[in-house]
């Protein structure tokens, strides 16, 4: 399992990774790119928090899996891109997110992601396309034909569950392109909500796992065994109300695990 900065927006990178650890968790997902018109809104790792981080990483006993996120909109940063890159290299990162915007067809979509793990590929990081309803893929199926079409060979899909159903997805439609699903999200919710409330609940309040519609079980016994599941449940309804990110991550942590177990994935 892996615990993805948006659980704890309010934790600082260095004590994510504690309390990563304390939870028991093999990795971690931390930010590494933030476009301009977001920073302040996500803890950004840089090159300079890389020694200290490193050394929390050890003493925690977690590594870093997934940096986000890198956006490939036509007006792409990869200066920017590669000093990312590079710094989660630097921390052992294996994956990172990227997100396509604004594309006129399916050639152009592959086309941006095939350069985009063209640049992620020196750095021995596998580059993960996620779809959701904010971006310019929507779907699991449009996503998956953009990663089949950029034929490259560290070219995945990443699947959050929340966006899967969200946008029409089913687990059927998930076991469909499971050969290319490198990591899946979990959190919980609804089966349907008004479209309106998409945004917030995505980055700020999901359900923890097994305590919506959705049918998470099933989605992880879909997945290949050993695929990496990122703990993305932020909860800043919680926050507001004073519970502290310890006690916010162990409980998605537990909540993830439960799910999982029922799923036959934990012994």
């Amino acid at each position: 399992m892996s615990l993805h900065q948006l659980t704890a927006l309010d934790a600082p990178p260095a004590r994510l990774v504690e309390l990563a650890g304390q939870a028991e968790c093999a990795h971690v997902c931390l930010f590494t790119y933030v476009p301009e018109a977001a920073r302040g809104r996500y803890p950004l790792v840089t090159a300079a928090d890389v020694p200290d981080l490193r050394a929390r990483m050890a003493d925690a006993g977690v590594s870093l899996c997934n940096l986000e996120v890198f956006p490939l909109d036509g007006r792409e940063d990869f200066d920017g891109f590669a000093a990312a890159l590079e710094t989660g290299a630097a921390l052992g990162a294996t994956k990172a997110t990227a997100h396509v915007h604004d594309v006129s067809g399916r050639q152009e979509a592959a086309a941006r992601f095939a350069a985009f793990c063209d640049l992620a590929a020196p750095y021995g990081i596998v580059a993960g396309l996620e779809f959701n309803a904010f971006t310019g893929v929507a779907d699991i199926a449009s996503a998956a034909a953009i990663v089949r079409a950029a034929e490259r060979a560290n070219g995945q899909l990443v699947c959050d569950a929340l966006h899967l159903f969200r946008n029409g997805g089913s687990v059927a439609d998930l076991a469909a392109q499971v050969d290319i699903v490198g990591y899946a999200q979990l959190s919980d919710g609804p089966l349907s909500r008004p479209r309106e409330e998409w945004w917030g609940e995505a980055v700020r309040v999901r359900a923890l796992p097994g305590q919506g519609e959705l049918p998470l079980v099933e989605l992880v016994e879909a997945l290949r065994r050993g695929t990496v599941i990122e703990i993305e449940v932020p909860r800043a309804d919680d926050a507001k109300a004073g519970m502290d990110a310890a006690t916010r991550i162990e409980r998605a942590v537990a909540a993830t695990r439960a799910v999982m177990a029922l799923a036959g994935e934990l012994a």
